[in-house]
Parts: C-alpha cells; structure tokens; sequence
C-alpha cells in the first residue's frame, strides 16, 4: 500500500512538473508573441508615416509653388495646413524609431532636409508679401523661377532618398521579426505537442496502476462490505436493543430500532448525544459503574437498572456490556432488554405480600382500637347514665350537669371517630372532590378557631394573625377539615395553660402554620406521620384514631398544595401549609 502510495505520488509531482513547465514556455512564447506584434505594429505605423511625410513634402512644395508662381492667397491657408501637419507626422516618426540608432541618424538628415524645405518653402510668403505692396515687382520674378524649380528637384530627390531608407529598414526589420515569431510559435508547437505526449504517457500509466490497485483492493472491499452489511442488518434488526457509544464520552454513535423504541426517541434525534443528555438516566454514576465493570472485565453481564424513555414512566432494563473497537476508537457495545414486565410482576407479588401484612396488620389495630376506643366512651355514657339516676334532685344539679358534659364529650369523641372512618371511605371511593370557592379567609379562619377553643384545654390559647390579601380561592370544607385536625391534635398533644399560633399570609399563595409546644414527634416516626391508623410511639393515653394525619394528607393533596411537619421531641410542632391562591378557569 505505501508503495503505491509513492508511486503515485511520483507520477503525480512529474505530470505536475510537465504542467508548470508547459504553462512557462506557453507565458514566454505568449510574451514573444506579443512583443514581435507590438515591433511588428510599430514597423507599419513607420512606414504608413513615412508615407504621409512623403505625401505632405509634395504638398508642401506644390502649395508653395502655387503661391510663388501664382501669387493666389487661396495656396496659403492649404500651405500653412501641410506645413503643420509635416511637423507633426515628423514628431511621431521621432517617437517610433529613437531607440534605433542608425534610423534615428537618418531621421536627423531627414528632419534637417524638411526644415530647409520649409524655410525654402516660406519664402514664397515673403514674395507675396512683396507683391500685396509692390505689384509691378513681378518682373523681378522670372529669375527665380529657374532656381526654385532646381532647389524643389534638389529637395524632393533628397527627401525621397532618406525616406526610402527609412522604409527599407523597417521592412527588413519586418521581415526578421516575423521570422523570428514563426519560429517561436513552431518551436512553443513542439515543445507543447512533447509535453501533451508525455502527459499522456503519464496519464496512461497512472491509470493502469490504478486500476491493477483498484482491482486487488476491491475484492477486498466487496468481502469488507458483505461482512458489513451482515453485521448491519444483525445489529439494526436485532429484537435485543443495541447501542454504541463512545467509551470516554458516552455519545452515541449509533443504535438499532429496537433500543430507540425502547427509549421512545427517532434514532437521529438519539446520536451524538450522551444518555444524561436525553434524561434517560439522571445520575452518571449508573454508567460511571458500567464503564468501569468493562474497563476491569472487558465485559459485564446482566446489570438490572432504571432508564426513563422519552415521555413515559421509569422502566426496568437488563444490560451488558463489552469493549470494541470503531474506526481505531474504543466504544462500548450495550445489549438492552426490556425487563419491565417482570420487574412489575416481581413488584406485584412483593407488594402483595406487603399488602396482605399490611391488611392483617390493620385489621389487627382496627379490631384492637375498636375494641378499646369504642366500648370506653360506651361504658363512660352508660356509667354516667346510672349515675344520673342518683342524682334527680335539685341540690344534686351541679353533679348531673357535670356527668352529662361527660356524656356530650364521649359522644362527640365517638361521632369523630365515626366520621373519621367516614372521610377515609369516601377519599377511597373516591366521592371527595374539590370545589374551589371565593373565601374571607381571615374571617374564615377566625371562625375556626373561635369554634376551637370550646374544645380546648384548661388555660389554653389560640392566637391567630393573618397578613396579606383577604380574599382567597379554595374549597372551604377541605380547609375548615384540615385546620379542625390540625388544632385539633395541637390541642391533644399540648398541655395546659400553654398558647397555640395559628398565621396566615395571603398573596400569590396561601400560607398557613400551627404551632404548638406539646410533646412533639420521635424522629423515627415521622416518616409514618400520614399513614393511616398510624400513632406515634410517645402517644401515650392520648385517644385518637391515627386517622386524622392521614384524611389530612389526602385533601392537601386533593387541593395541590404542600404539608412540612417540623417537631423536635418534648418541644413542641409545627405544620406548614402552601396552596395556590388562583381563581379556577371559567
């Protein structure tokens, strides 16, 4: 292969050279070219002025002639014209040969020749000028007719002459360049037509070695790609979710239909992004473990874990792993199964199992506490009853007031009992439902606590303080019962003579708290504080049902709020309560 590589390479940096040297040779033959065409365009323009000054040297002499012989000043302004004119078409012959030596030594005779014959010339205005003053002067006039006719010959012959020369120069010039430019052109013809040979023998050769190497890597290839397309359709069309992702990284360079089903994504939407990314595991430690199980074992099998797919619940996978390398780059190869389905079975039995304790349990506790906290105020009511007999008269009234308040107490614990057991049926059921309402929220909770002291203990204190708005959106029957259960149980559990705090503050939520000063909550029960028939361990003969907390519970929910118990034991408690304080869509 690295051979090849060289070959090539070879061939390639050659036909490059041959393209340089043909692009210099065709840059200086276009130079030649074009510079024989600049000496060759300069040539004519010489001759075609050398003609013109020829022609205007005639003209010259003639007008002057015209206006010697005549003494017509219609040859005058004709004259002048061709006078002008032979001194320009002299200036651009100047510029066209001064870098010619011995040209521009003939043009010096030639421009000497044409000043004599303009002076010459002039003096046929000097004799007008004569005659326009002295007209019988024209007498004086034959003589130098002969003369001027000698010296127009002399300076016609000589003109001529230099001229002639001038132009034999360039033509032989002429000559030479275009000679030397078709031997330019013929030898950039050859030089060109080797060069394109070579190029071609270069071309030709570099195409068989290409192709004798294409042809022995492409049998190569076509077994590379069935293999591949094996692999391809084995991965993408396994029932087993697989997924590749790199191993320092955890992006995902890809995965078959199986594991996106899985984690409910279209598979674009999954690559090059991390599991964390996609919220299909929360915690990096899950595949921090996972890497360094295969770094260690170079596999890992059988790994049960939680994944979130996209928009459902949490479900239970069983995955392995391994090493393996893509494009020189170490990735990890994982096999995802489904294990949901027996993880809820297994969940189901366990739960059943808990269940069926827990049912035998509370039928236990129910049957216990009904026992207990049923016959007591029914043996108080009936004992009271009797005793009331004994006491009919009126000296005796104090006494039957004071059983009958007794009476009134155990009926009233037995109705709450009763009801308890009512609201925890019917939550069950399902018959409960919030119906949000527009309240006085501070007289509503003025009214509540008022009612409350009537079951309060000897000295004891219900202080209320509200803050905020007045008006807020809530059901106030689940309200009136939360509160009732909650300074209910601060009543219980605090002692005599000691104060209860009841706050409000109203805005975008409603916050409620009571306090207390009773005897608190261990805090190993405080994580069965809402279950139900559940009592504290410090509870002592403190009657209830273990229901309240739990009835609770259940309509903060029904109302999407919050509840936070904070107690320290042998110091008191304090619940916490936030609502929404919205009015419901109409």
């Amino acid at each position: 292969m690295a051979s090849f590589k060289i070959i090539l390479g070879v061939l390639f940096g050659i036909l490059v050279s041959a393209i340089v040297i043909l692009g210099f040779i065709s840059y200086r033959t276009n130079q030649a070219v074009s510079d024989t065409a600049d000496m060759i365009e300069n040539t004519n323009a010489v001759l075609y002025i050398a003609e013109n000054i020829s022609s205007l040297s005639k003209s010259l002499q003639l007008e002057s002639n015209g206006i010697f012989v005549n003494m017509d000043p219609e040859f005058i302004q004709p004259y002048k014209t061709a006078r002008n004119q032979l001194l320009l078409e002299l200036e651009k012959l100047r510029d066209l040969i001064e870098y010619d030596t011995d040209q521009r030594h003939r043009l010096d005779s030639l421009e000497n020749m044409l000043e004599d014959l303009v002076v010459f010339s002039d003096s046929a205005l000097a004799f007008y000028s004569e005659y326009e003053q002295d007209p019988d002067a024209e007498a004086r006039v034959s003589m130098p007719i002969l003369e001027r006719v000698k010296r127009t010959n002399y300076f016609r012959s000589n003109i001529r002459a230099v001229l002639n020369a001038i132009k034999a120069e360039e033509k032989q010039q002429l000559s030479i360049r275009q000679t030397a430019n078709d031997r330019s052109i013929e030898a950039f013809d050859r030089t060109f037509k080797e060069l394109l040979f070579g190029m071609l023998i270069l071309l030709v050769a570099t195409f068989f070695i290409v192709r004798y190497q294409f042809n022995k890597r492409i049998k190569a290839q076509q077994e590379l790609k069935m293999a591949n397309e094996l692999f391809t359709r084995l991965f993408h069309e396994s029932p087993i979710g697989l997924v590749i992702c790199d191993l320092d990284t955890g992006r995902i360079n890809d995965c078959n239909k199986a594991y996106a089903s899985l984690i409910n994504y279209n598979r674009r939407d999954v690559l090059g992004k991390t599991a964390l990314e996609l919220n299909i595991i929360q915690d990096e430690s899950h595949r921090t473990a996972i890497v360094e199980a295969v770094v260690e074992n170079e596999v890992m099998r059988d790994v049960e874990m939680k994944i979130i797919p996209k928009d459902k619940e949490p479900i239970w996978v069983s995955v392995s792993s391994q090493l393996t390398n893509v494009r020189g780059k170490q990735c990890l190869l994982s096999a995802t199964l489904d294990m949901t389905s027996h993880k809820r079975a297994e969940e189901g039995i366990k739960k059943a199992l808990a269940a069926e304790v827990e049912l035998n349990k509370m039928k236990s506790n129910f049957v216990s506490m009904a026992s207990h906290e049923f016959r007591t105020p029914l043996t108080t009511i009936l004992s009271s009853v009797f005793l009331l007999e004994n006491y009919l008269s009126d000296e005796r009234q104090e006494k039957v007031t004071k059983h009958l308040a007794r009476v009134k107490s155990s009926v009233n614990m037995l109705t709450s009992i009763l009801d308890d057991f009512l609201s925890v049926t019917k939550i069950e059921e399902g018959k409960v439902k919030a119906k949000i309402e527009k309240l006085n929220l501070k007289e509503y909770l003025e009214d509540l606590c008022r009612n409350m002291k009537n079951f309060a203990k000897s000295g004891q204190n219900i202080i209320y303080d509200h803050k905020g708005m007045i008006d807020a959106y809530i059901d106030p029957l689940l309200l009136g019962s939360i509160v009732n259960n909650l300074l209910s149980n601060a009543i219980k559990y605090s002692p005599e003579n000691s104060d209860i705090y009841v706050s409000s503050v109203l805005n975008a939520y409603m916050h409620l708290a009571i306090k207390d000063s009773g005897i608190g909550i261990p805090e190993e029960d405080k994580q069965h504080l809402f279950d139900r028939f559940f009592r504290a361990s410090n509870a002592g003969n403190v009657q209830g049902t273990g229901l309240g907390l739990h009835i609770t519970k259940h309509y903060v929910d029904m109302l999407k709020g919050k509840i936070e118990v904070n107690s320290e034991l042998g110091r008191g408690s304090e619940v916490n309560l936030t609502f929404q304080n919205a009015a419901p869509d109409t």
